[in-house]
């Protein structure tokens, strides 16, 4: 299968490129001048042009490209012109030049604020923040070129992905600070619980949604089941590094989302399996090789 990866050199684009390289030809692009795989292309995804002239004689693309929460929260605009407009280039794109299909990651946030524990696929949706909207629409859209058009789809509604060559995000960003003996700020008393995935579990899913249609136009919850709160995590990485960690404790900001983890049911039923890593193994694998990077 001949595969284009954009966003490919992001933290979970890396890892899709080092799980995904020896099994299919596989292409990527993104904004850096140069990429961390040879078939690699430069690319503004915002530029219709230029995804037109990209997504050319491949079966399937997987778009990672996304404008970040937390740029979302300093420039709304941007955030809508990459997160809906670049889905839209690349959906046009798909439609002219017959791609068979696209692998989209959504994300957990779109819910807003959960109802239930677990929370499924057909869990109410009442996003949040100017990301969560433009994950919502992306979603919208996604369904209406597969009505429209039959452009086959598949989402993956990521929960709180973590693990190697992530640079960015809470586990990171605490890790970094223990190590150094920096302050930890902390929302509340950090009782907050969140359904962490060890990156490299998920590849599988990605894998067998690019050979097999069985999985096609699905939305599917690709978390674990399993929540772990906040102070939790911190204890674990104070736990491996050996270090007490300085937290600074701060009033729970408002809007802040309830507890809730992954219903994986779906997901289970449908791949056979669902991201295993426990969270122990994975902060441990992660600062391993935080360690040599």
């Amino acid at each position: 299968m001949r595969i284009l990866l954009l966003g490919s050199e992001g933290f979970v684009g890396k890892n899709l490129i080092d799980g995904l390289k020896d099994k299919h030809e596989l292409f990527t692009a993104d904004v850096l001048d140069i990429g961390s795989h040879e078939n690699y292309q430069k690319f503004d995804i915002t530029n219709l042009n230029q995804v037109l002239n990209l997504i050319k004689d491949v079966d399937v693309v997987i778009n990672l490209v996304t404008h970040t929460l937390t740029q979302s929260l300093d420039d709304i605009i941007s955030n809508a012109n990459t997160n809906i407009i670049g889905l839209l280039n690349v959906l046009e794109a798909c439609k002219k030049n017959h791609v068979k299909k696209i692998i989209f990651t959504s994300a957990s946030s779109i819910i807003g604020i959960p109802k239930d524990f677990h929370v499924s696929e057909q869990h109410l949706v009442i996003p949040k923040t100017a990301y969560a909207i433009t994950k919502m629409t992306s979603e919208h859209y996604l369904r209406l070129y597969k009505e429209m058009y039959d452009l086959n789809f598949v989402v993956f509604r990521f929960f709180n992905i973590y693990g190697p060559h992530q640079k960015n995000g809470l586990i990171p960003t605490f890790y970094k600070k223990i190590q150094k003996g920096e302050s930890i700020t902390v929302f509340g008393e950090g009782k907050q619980i969140r359904d962490f995935v060890y990156v490299p579990d998920i590849i599988p899913f990605f894998d067998s949604a690019i050979i097999d249609s069985k999985f096609d136009n699905e939305i599917y919850n690709l978390g674990t089941g399993n929540g772990v709160s906040i102070m939790e995590i911190i204890e674990k990485l104070s736990n491996v590094l050996s270090v007490k960690p300085n937290i600074n404790y701060e009033p729970e900001r408002p809007g802040e989302i309830g507890n809730f983890v992954a219903d994986t049911e779906l997901l289970f039923s449908k791949f056979g399996k669902k991201p295993h890593t426990n969270i122990d193994d994975g902060l441990e694998q992660t600062i391993l090789w935080s360690s040599k990077n």
